[in-house]
């Protein structure tokens, strides 16, 4: 009953603009802060799964991102505080990837059915601007479908070099590991950071498309 009521209390924030949205992003430690907001620095493209202060600061930076987010209120939150610190520029863009009802950290709520079982599978799909000409060299997966995410990831840039996928709570959560058996992981406090992958086989894919961890 205590999640039902947090859920509903935060269903209201949300439906009321007033989430609020962190400066900077929230890692494990200084120490790992210091290191991500280092390797964007040096980023040309910024490609994130998970909102909030990363896209804070990708904005502060002067970067071009594409933020994904699965709650389409808080990717407006991120977006409205971005705009009133007057850094909101063209190279910026904003992708919501709807699974219906979302509550806390963009988790679904409410009923899967087989349609919504169908969003869930296109929530990884990296957004189209991906293909457009230009690809990201620095990504964060720090949302839901965070496997199929980081897959899906791999396969886009597989022909590319000199990129970087960072893979957040990844020490925390030993069903991620399946994602050494297709690419090299080194860590940051509790972070993956893999920087070479092989192709991920679309079976394997499709099995971790609904998995919303």
């Amino acid at each position: 009953m205590g999640r039902f009521l947090d859920e509903m209390v935060f269903t209201a924030r949300q439906r009321s603009g007033r989430l609020r949205v962190p400066d900077m992003p929230h890692f494990d430690s200084p120490e790992s802060t210091a290191w991500f907001l280092k390797q964007l620095e040096g980023s040309k493209l910024y490609l994130e799964y998970g909102t909030g202060g990363s896209t804070y600061q990708a904005a502060r930076l002067g970067i071009d991102f594409i933020a994904v987010d699965t709650d389409s209120y808080f990717l407006d939150s991120v977006r409205a505080k971005i705009h009133a610190a007057g850094m909101e520029r063209a190279g910026q863009l904003y992708w919501h990837a709807d699974i219906g009802w979302t509550g806390t950290w963009g988790r679904p709520l409410g009923r899967v059915t087989d349609h919504r079982r169908e969003l869930f599978r296109r929530a990884s799909d990296p957004p189209p601007k991906c293909f457009d000409g230009r690809q990201p060299d620095l990504v964060l997966i720090d949302g839901r479908f965070r496997v199929a995410s980081a897959f899906k990831v791999f396969n886009m840039l597989s022909a590319q070099t000199g990129w970087m996928v960072v893979v957040d709570d990844y020490t925390d959560r030993a069903y991620y590991r399946e994602i050494e058996d297709y690419a090299e992981v080194k860590l940051v406090g509790r972070m993956a950071v893999i920087q070479s992958a092989q192709p991920v086989p679309s079976d394997v894919i499709t099995r971790w498309e609904t998995d919303f961890n």
